[in-house]
């Protein structure tokens, strides 16, 4: 199936190469958005901002939310503070 990825930031540089933002990406169904960004080589330690379609996926749902055909995935870096 296919659906689009939008990064931020510094994240841009894990989207395929010659892509836009947000990139259009083939994927397995029962997809989640972490298997998302292990495919794509991004840090897997970071807490990701992730959002589907504009709403936000509480972090505790990251591994276990299912993404589906056309869905639009936005991962953000995490937010640093100092």
């Amino acid at each position: 199936m296919k659906i689009r990825v939008k990064t931020t930031g510094l994240l841009d540089e894990y989207l395929p190469p010659n892509s836009d933002n947000p990139a259009e990406i083939e994927v397995q169904t029962d997809v989640t958005p972490m298997d998302v960004v292990r495919r794509l080589g991004m840090p897997p330690g970071d807490k990701y901002l992730i959002a589907v379609n504009g709403d936000v996926v509480p972090q505790s749902e990251h591994a276990a939310f299912r993404l589906t055909e056309n869905d639009t995935l936005s991962i953000m870096p995490p937010l640093k503070g100092g």
